[in-house]
């Protein structure tokens, strides 16, 4: 097995980068990756979505959902519907994941995005990231895995730079961090 990858991103995606996540997403099963993913709108639920539509095969994706099987615990970013879905068609979901209803909502989604990102092995992919992605970007730029963004703005994770990860293809309009080399 390749490894396991992160899909995170931002909450609101446009179509086009809809089809982008499903299409990455795709490509990184075939190549032998598992992945993980939030529960959010946007690009956590492109990622579900594909696992729902049979492009990728339930067992290779799991969710962790910052809310309950209910929906308890849920904002409005939050893919209630396509988690339950994927969760009752066999898929794998950790409930209540950074923390259970007593736990703020902003420390659980923040719990929630660490804890997604301790789980990749071999990097994160992000979609037109916001805070949180960003923040899920440097953690694990920060354990020294792999990160690429699909995103026409760039934030550094630390000494380094963004470079283009291909000339063609699926990956063509995306960048990796190549953090610097210290010696």
């Amino acid at each position: 097995m390749a490894g396991r990858v992160a899909i995170v991103g931002g909450r609101h995606i446009t179509p086009a980068v809809n089809v982008q996540v499903q299409s990455v997403v795709t490509s990184l099963v075939a190549h032998g990756y598992t992945l993980v993913a939030g529960c959010a709108t946007g690009a956590d639920r492109a990622a579900v979505a594909a696992a729902l539509t049979g492009s990728v095969p339930l067992s290779s994706l799991q969710v962790f959902a910052a809310f309950g099987p209910d929906g308890q615990g849920a904002c409005g970013v939050s893919a209630v519907s396509d988690v339950q879905a994927f969760a009752a068609q066999g898929g794998s979901v950790t409930w209540w994941a950074g923390g259970g209803p007593s736990v703020p909502l902003r420390a659980r989604l923040a719990a929630r995005a660490a804890q997604v990102v301790s789980q990749a092995s071999s990097g994160v992919v992000a979609f037109q990231p916001g805070k949180g992605s960003w923040r899920a970007c440097r953690l694990a730029a920060g354990r020294g895995l792999r990160v690429v963004a699909f995103t026409s703005v760039h934030e550094p994770l630390g000494m380094g730079e963004w470079v283009p990860c291909a000339e063609s293809g699926t990956w063509a309009s995306a960048r990796r961090w190549a953090p610097a080399s210290l010696f």
